[in-house]
């Protein structure tokens, strides 16, 4: 009997074990913010592969913690790296549910020349997850069939730590599940996409080639089969600008509908749109060119929306980048005119892309599959229990 009870401890352990598939790291604290940043400090930065970080921040823009990504195989994880120099990069998303951070890279090691020139079929796109309560990262999915040779892959989104969609400069929108090599593209035009997102059950994605598409919903919901059609916004502009990540909310008395928006454009700055009579219009925007902002993220509190932008992220081998706040008090359909203030800046020789908010109310979730296995393990222990009495 104390053979038989070893043994089903043993199977607890080895299903435990099986379950936690991901690399570890620490988790983070709600509240705080999480950059995607490319490079070491230690060299200079190319168009070459380069290590990637998730860097926990404060709201106050104290760092608090580096979340190195995967720079080796480790069992069925890939490596997760970046050009260095390809501004189009590294965009962040959360899951709808604030569990899941979202992002992309190449399953190259450190050092890979033009990276972004590489075949995908060569050169996996890898797509990372990461779990901001259990800190848990999982590589597994490296797609042979994304942002296809030459092109830069450059965000994608999950639900669920298992539904994921995806963008890049070719291909269009993408539909995949963690853990699978290849991918469906929802959307045949435009294919050039920078950022994909979800609010409010609904798909988003941004970019700035299309003639008649600059930020628009794909399909209905949260589509995964192709025939998907990218519908512009309606009064969005579609013969200008060049629009990256966005924030959608809703602050018009009682409800839930989409009604207020926030766009990063790196040619312009930061503008604030209000849905009124079924139109989008602009509400003014703050920044310039100069701040070349294309990551952002916010949290609503009331009718004052707390909005936090990269931006300066430099092409060139010197990095760069700069987090800034944004307070927009003004409510719905009003002017705004805040102003940015500078939070924190990346160091020599690295680059801020991507930013995401981790909402103050998350719950620890287990990696992909733990629950079966655990589940299964314990009731198999409390069975041989039952049969002893």
């Amino acid at each position: 009997m104390k053979k038989i009870q070893h043994l089903k401890l043993k199977v607890l352990v080895v299903a435990m074990g099986l379950a936690a598939t991901g690399v570890q790291a620490a988790g983070v604290t709600a509240g705080d913010l999480l950059i995607y940043r490319i490079g070491t400090g230690a060299a200079a930065l190319t168009s070459a592969a380069t290590s990637v970080f998730l860097d926990e921040y404060n709201t106050s823009g104290t760092l608090i913690q580096s979340i190195a990504m995967p720079s080796a195989v480790i069992g069925s994880n890939k490596i997760l790296t970046a050009s260095g120099t390809a501004s189009s990069e590294g965009e962040l998303t959360i899951s709808p549910n604030g569990q899941y951070v979202t992002l992309t890279g190449y399953n190259a090691v450190a050092g890979t020349l033009n990276v972004a020139g590489t075949a995908s079929s060569a050169v996996n796109r890898t797509v990372g997850i990461y779990n901001v309560a259990t800190g848990n990262i999982d590589t597994t999915t490296a797609l042979t069939d994304a942002a296809t040779t030459g092109n830069n892959i450059r965000s994608a989104v999950t639900t669920n730590g298992n539904d994921i969609w995806l963008a890049g400069a070719a291909g269009g929108v993408r539909y995949t599940t963690d853990g699978a090599t290849t991918s469906t593209q929802l959307s045949t035009t435009p294919t050039n996409i920078r950022q994909v997102e979800i609010f409010n059950g609904q798909l988003f994605a941004s970019d700035s080639s299309g003639t008649a598409i600059r930020l628009g919903t794909v399909g209905t919901g949260e589509p995964t089969t192709a025939g998907q059609t990218i519908t512009n916004l309606p009064g969005f502009a579609t013969a200008t600008g060049s629009p990256y990540s966005f924030f959608l909310t809703h602050l018009n008395g009682t409800g839930t509908d989409l009604d207020t928006l926030y766009v990063a454009d790196d040619g312009i700055g930061i503008t604030k749109y209000s849905l009124a009579n079924s139109t989008w219009v602009s509400n003014g925007t703050v920044g310039a060119a100069a701040d070349t902002y294309r990551g952002l993220t916010g949290v609503v509190n009331g009718s004052t929306v707390n909005l936090f932008a990269t931006g300066s992220g430099g092409t060139t081998a010197a990095g760069g980048g700069k987090l800034v706040s944004i307070t927009d008090s003004s409510g719905y359909n009003a002017a705004f005119t805040a102003s940015a203030t500078t939070l924190a800046t990346a160091a020599n020789q690295t680059a801020f892309r991507g930013v995401v908010y981790v909402p103050s109310s998350i719950a620890a979730v287990p990696v992909p599959g733990a629950i079966w296995l655990f589940g299964s393990a314990l009731l198999g222990m409390i069975g041989f229990k039952r049969r002893k009495v």
